[in-house]
């Protein structure tokens, strides 16, 4: 018992911490799991959650999602699955991971490694959504990415859906480089048809594994990130993710120094040295060094009786861990030959698992150079760039989460049972470098297939908060109080207010709040005199907001509604009158453009005045809401409008008392004020 005793203090201390969210952020990016409890939680809530992780399951403040899901009492955190290194990422390479009963939360840990690698259905019975929180190298070789495929896989059958908090690839995601896995040479370190370094994050590796699976999937992407980002640039603190990788040094050297499987050429130092029993240090490392391969020199070093070379890599950013390592290859079997494993029709070799081909054991055997080598598999290389461009989530710029990444497959009606799997729908492509750091709103994100809008429940009562009229100085402390509640809104923006506020918008989209279009000038007199100045009006306003986002708003609200008169004032006398008004023709072409506009059916009165009170808007809000099942709560944050701000808090807190949900105003997900 004494043993205990100090996680059962730790998991006392815990427990005092707030449930959900996360303190103020330093790092470069947010994690997907930062997103997750700061935007999506609701994806989770009432949820039965299994959850595979280890050591380097943490948000960007070093909280483990384990304690996340702990502390978080609208979710039930039923069981942990470790993958190879165990829990604590100290298990050995090749080394059994046991399965045991966490000593402080009292759920069962599942090892998937060894003899088990995929969860049973016995494993699988108690969740209801199966989490994946695992920090990836960026090799095809490091088995946490096969794990993730063989969890999907095994959740398919079962009928459970999966989620993946996204986590940075190391290397970054611009080097692809290596032979692409054969079919005949799939093993636990190749699982799909990737080449040795791929380029992808654990989320983008998701999507691409799939499409031949077809799981209920959904990606939580990061926040910030950007496709040509390596670790070093993300602010992030690197935890060892196993034994034999405890720094960024090792993670780079991984491919570069680690291919030699069944040959003499071995890694030593955590990868960071490459040699051979008899080889000569000097010559091996002039050979390396004259082919001038990127961002790294080659340090003599011998070791013992081997003789070999350190890697010193002065410029992550163009260092070739791949290339690198072919080029080692090759240069060692030049300088002291040794026979290369061969694979038999009874048993593949380690050598051939790691290429994913026997091709290349084959142009070692014949004294290829290495650029014959690299040369040889770039058809097959060029070949997988494409095929993988439909999976990539993150562009050029810094990569804003507006939604997550969702992949919901079609369900069988139960009495159906088709004798073939219904074929996985392929998603249509992203186009990474042209997003502007977030999905194009007019197209839903993409590689994600187009989300089912949520119908609410008879029973469920939402309300939707929507401030019009801002950016301003006073839009902060709205956001502040929002934060602290833990609740979304819906700001329309007129375009206008953007330039000096941009990071004021930033900060919207990036805390999860959605934006709408409400006019560049908001001056009734210019928008309501004919058709085409109102659009051109609206369309301006939407540009500032792309402009400043990234985003084009998809909602839009009228100046002074839908049911406005101030609009028949202003209108053009020769064009209009009081049975065919201005409001009618921008209504009719409103439709042939797709575009959404929403009203309102609450208001706080900050409309009337600027002259009120925190007190008498929030008695406006509670003299209007009875028992609606939905409302729209009509409120600005422009700069005279600090009493709206002060009133918040207690207007959330009242929804809440009488049973309210939050949401954010979505153009696909119709609500009682989108006007028809």
């Amino acid at each position: 018992m004494n043993k205990f005793l100090p996680f059962l203090i730790l998991a006392l201390i815990l427990t005092l911490i707030p449930p959900v969210g996360s303190s103020a952020n330093t790092t470069a990016i947010q994690l997907g799991s930062d997103v997750l409890f700061n935007q999506f939680h609701h994806l989770i809530e009432g949820k039965k959650v299994g959850l595979i992780t280890n050591q380097t399951g943490q948000n960007s403040q070093m909280v483990s999602t384990i304690d996340m899901l702990r502390r978080d009492r609208s979710v039930h955190l039923t069981a942990l699955f470790a993958p190879e290194h165990g829990l604590d990422g100290k298990t050995v390479a090749g080394k059994q991971v046991t399965s045991f009963v966490h000593p402080v939360y009292a759920i069962p840990v599942y090892g998937l490694s060894g003899s088990t690698r995929k969860p049973t259905p016995e494993m699988l019975k108690d969740i209801d959504i199966l989490l994946v929180d695992l920090q990836d190298i960026g090799s095809r070789t490091y088995t946490y990415i096969s794990t993730l495929q063989y969890a999907m896989t095994a959740a398919k059958e079962q009928g459970k859906e999966v989620m993946v908090l996204d986590r940075p690839n190391p290397l970054g995601g611009t080097i692809v480089e290596g032979p692409v896995v054969e079919l005949p040479y799939r093993s636990f370190i190749g699982v799909d048809t990737l080449p040795l370094a791929h380029g992808m994050t654990i989320g983008e590796l998701a999507l691409f594994f799939n499409r031949t699976i077809g799981v209920d999937l959904t990606v939580i992407p990061m926040q910030g990130y950007t496709r040509n980002m390596i670790y070093q640039q993300t602010g992030l603190a690197w935890i060892p993710s196993s034994p034999h990788i405890p720094s960024l040094n090792s993670v780079f050297g991984y491919m570069a120094t680690g291919l030699g499987e069944g040959t003499p050429i071995r890694q030593g130092d955590h990868f960071t040295w490459i040699g051979a029993e008899g080889l000569d240090s000097h010559k091996y490392a002039d050979l390396l060094n004259g082919s001038l391969l990127p961002g790294v020199i080659f340090i003599p070093e011998n070791k013992g009786t081997a003789g070999g070379v350190r890697l010193q890599i002065n410029d992550p950013y163009q260092f070739n861990p791949v290339k690198t390592g072919i080029y080692a290859l090759a240069y060692a079997k030049q300088l002291q030959p040794f026979p290369m494993p061969k694979s038999t029709s009874m048993q593949i070799s380690m050598f051939d698992k790691v290429m994913g081909t026997n091709k290349i054991a084959l142009l070692l055997e014949q004294g290829k150079s290495p650029q014959e080598i690299v040369s040889s598999y770039e058809a097959d290389l060029k070949k997988f760039v494409e095929l993988r461009q439909k999976y990539l989530i993150y562009g050029n710029e810094p990569f804003i989460p507006m939604q997550p990444l969702q992949q919901k497959q079609p369900k069988q009606p139960e009495q159906l049972k088709p004798s073939k799997p219904a074929k996985p729908e392929t998603p249509t492509p992203l186009q990474p470098g042209n997003n502007k750091g977030t999905t194009n709103q007019t197209k839903k994100p993409e590689p994600a297939t187009k989300p089912i809008p949520q119908t609410p429940k008879s029973s469920e009562k939402i309300a939707y908060l929507t401030f019009d009229d801002g950016p301003s100085p006073v839009t902060p402390h709205v956001l502040d109080t929002l934060k602290a509640h833990q609740v979304k809104a819906t700001f329309f923006i007129v375009g206008r207010e953007v330039a000096g506020h941009e990071a004021i918008l930033k900060r919207i989209v990036a805390e999860g709040h959605a934006v709408g279009g409400h006019s560049y000038s908001h001056n009734y007199q210019l928008v309501y005199k004919n058709m085409e100045s109102f659009f051109a009006d609206v369309e301006k306003g939407s540009q500032m907001i792309e402009k400043a986002t990234g985003i084009k708003p998809t909602v839009f609200r009228y100046p002074g509604g839908s049911t406005n008169t101030v609009s028949l004032k202003y209108q053009d006398p020769k064009r209009y009158n009081k049975e065919q008004t201005v409001m009618h023709a921008i209504k009719a072409e409103a439709k042939q453009r797709g575009y959404t506009f929403i009203d309102w059916n609450i208001t706080n009165g900050d409309a009337r005045s600027n002259k009120y009170t925190a007190t008498q808007a929030l008695a406006n809000i509670k003299q209007q809401v009875k028992s609606q099942k939905e409302i729209v709560v009509l409120m600005h944050d422009s700069s005279t409008k600090s009493p709206t701000a002060q009133a918040l808090p207690g207007i959330i807190s009242y929804l809440k008392e009488k049973g309210y949900r939050f949401e954010v105003i979505q153009a696909d997900r119709p609500t009682v004020s989108n006007v028809k």
